[in-house]
C-alpha cells in the first residue's frame, strides 16, 4: 500500500481489526459515520449508522475472526476517498477458514471515515456477488 496518508490509515485499520482494538477503530470514524456491508447470510445490505452499531458490528462480526490475511489488488485514492479490493483469508474462533473478495470504499471527512461501503465481490463459498 502506498505511504500516502489515507494508506497509513488503511495500516492502522487492519491493525486495529487483528487486534481487536474497538476504541482504535472508533477512533478513525466520525460521529455520524455511515457504513454498508454486503458480508450477511440474505446478501442484501446491512446499514450501519453512528458508533454505537458500528462498536456492536465490530464486536458480534469482526471480531469472531481469530486470524486475517490482507492482500490488495488494487488501490485507488484522491485527498479524501478510498477504493480498494482486497482478497481475504480469514479463520474464525471456532476454526472456520473462509476467502472472499472486497471492494472496500471510504469516504473521508477532517481525516476520519464518515462512508465506508465494504461490498463483497466474492463470497466464502466461491460465488460472485
Amino acid at each position: 500500500m502506498p505511504a500516502s496518508p489515507l494508506g497509513k490509515l488503511y495500516k492502522e485499520h487492519i491493525g486495529f481489526i487483528k487486534a481487536k482494538n474497538v476504541e482504535g477503530l472508533l477512533d478513525q470514524y466520525t460521529e455520524d459515520l455511515l457504513l454498508i456491508s454486503t458480508l450477511t447470510e440474505n446478501r442484501q445490505p446491512l446499514y450501519i449508522r453512528g458508533r454505537q452499531q458500528l462498536k456492536e458490528f465490530f464486536e458480534s462480526r469482526i471480531f469472531s475472526l481469530e486470524d486475517l490475511e490482507v492482500s490488495l489488488n488494487q488501490w485507488a485514492e484522491t485527498e479524501n476517498t478510498l477504493m480498494m479490493v482486497e482478497s481475504l483469508r480469514t479463520r474464525s474462533t471456532n476454526g472456520v477458514v473462509g476467502e472472499m473478495s472486497f471492494y472496500d470504499n471510504w469516504v473521508l471527512r477532517d481525516g476520519k471515515i464518515a462512508v465506508h461501503f465494504a461490498g463483497v465481490v466474492q463470497y466464502p463459498d466461491g460465488s460472485y456477488a
